[in-house]
């Protein structure tokens, strides 16, 4: 790791970095996520990038204390990763990710946190738990319908855990609503492209941006909490969806066809 460098995003060379998923400024996602972390490095955020010896972008890392996270958790006094992605096929170094999440941990460690703890899945837009076994971590409590709350301890505390009224939250819903924050910048397109085409099939979608991390850990209902898209009681999706994979689901999960307009 002697050619790589870790730099600490924060409001003063935020323009520089910008984000490491999505480059384009103008992309509604961009623009949705910089306002979000703008209110968020005031709450603890932390954001590192991994450059490579030309400076480019290599891999990074999101994370906040427990208190404050988006995901759907109870971590107090923890330090809990929200997102980590590198780009190992595009610079073949060894060892980013565990670098990363060796900046946290030490975070967590200086700042005397119980430990660190992160939301896991086999699924899709979320990392795989076993860069986290290698570097120490095990497994805390689990949720439906893949997700896996991993944890590192630096002491003793109480573990991290996952709330168990899941059901419950979804019942609360009726008719077509996508629950959304602007954590993740992928959302921003899915807000712009969704409600087009559920009107083409003659449903209404009830958009809601949940506006701070305690509202959505009280009412999103799947431990991501950056998206759910609900019917009925019944979630359908979990994460970012685009208008091909939502045109998908309303054709063969809600048996729906586009309305025909003379």
């Amino acid at each position: 790791m002697k050619s790589l460098k870790i730099v600490t995003v924060d409001p003063s060379n935020f323009d520089k970095y910008g984000l490491f998923c999505v480059q384009n400024i103008k992309h509604p996602g961009y623009i949705a996520k910089r306002n979000w972390i703008q209110k968020r490095f005031g709450e603890g955020l932390r954001i590192k990038i991994i450059l490579t010896p030309e400076d480019k972008p290599a891999g990074f890392l999101e994370y906040m204390p427990g208190e404050n996270t988006w995901r759907v958790v109870n971590a107090p006094d923890y330090l809990v990763i929200h997102c980590i992605w590198v780009r190992s096929n595009q610079y073949p170094y060894h060892g980013m990710a565990s670098s990363l999440i060796g900046e946290c941990i030490r975070d967590a460690e200086s700042e005397g946190k119980i430990g660190v703890a992160v939301v896991v899945s086999d699924g899709p837009w979320m990392a795989g738990k076993e860069v986290y076994l290698k570097n120490g971590f095990a497994v805390a409590a689990e949720a439906p319908p893949r997700f896996e709350l991993l944890f590192r301890t630096n002491g003793t505390g109480p573990l991290p855990n996952f709330p168990e009224d899941w059901d419950d939250r979804l019942q609360k819903f009726h008719g077509l609503h996508l629950i959304y924050t602007n954590q993740c910048p992928y959302i921003g397109k899915a807000v712009t492209e969704l409600p087009p085409v559920a009107k083409k099939y003659g449903i209404h979608l009830q958009m809601t941006e949940l506006q701070d991390a305690s509202e959505a850990h009280k009412r999103m209902p799947s431990p991501y909490g950056v998206v759910s898209l609900i019917y009925n009681g019944r979630l359908l999706a979990d994460h970012p969806i685009s208008a091909t994979r939502f045109r998908n689901i309303l054709r063969k999960e809600l048996e729906l066809k586009e309305v025909i307009r003379k």
